[in-house]
């Protein structure tokens, strides 16, 4: 099943939104936030990407997984997140979708 994330970040303590060698960005710590809270190997994939220390007020990126996700994991999500991301929503698209 894929899913789309819609989601908004304070870039400020983050080195842009894509993944980089060690440097700490916003698709890792979304992912890292996923992967423990589903119990799986999450990878994002973003509708766009932003420099370090740029914000979002809204974006979108997508991700797979086989299980339902509950109705509660925005909830969950922004509890284990920091402060500087927020989960808007999470919804069940088509397969071939693609942020």
């Amino acid at each position: 099943m894929r899913y789309f994330i819609e989601f908004s970040y304070n870039g400020a303590h983050f080195f842009g939104y894509q993944i980089q060698p060690k440097q700490i960005t916003v698709q890792e710590v979304l992912e890292k936030a996923l992967s423990t809270l589903l119990r799986e190997d999450i990878k994002t994939t973003g509708a766009g990407r932003t420099d370090t220390g740029v914000h979002a007020r809204k974006i979108f990126a997508h991700f797979d997984t086989e299980q339902p996700i509950s109705t509660d994991l925005v909830k969950r999500l922004n509890a284990f997140l920091p402060p500087s991301i927020a989960i808007k929503r999470i919804f069940q698209v088509e397969e071939e979708m693609h942020a």
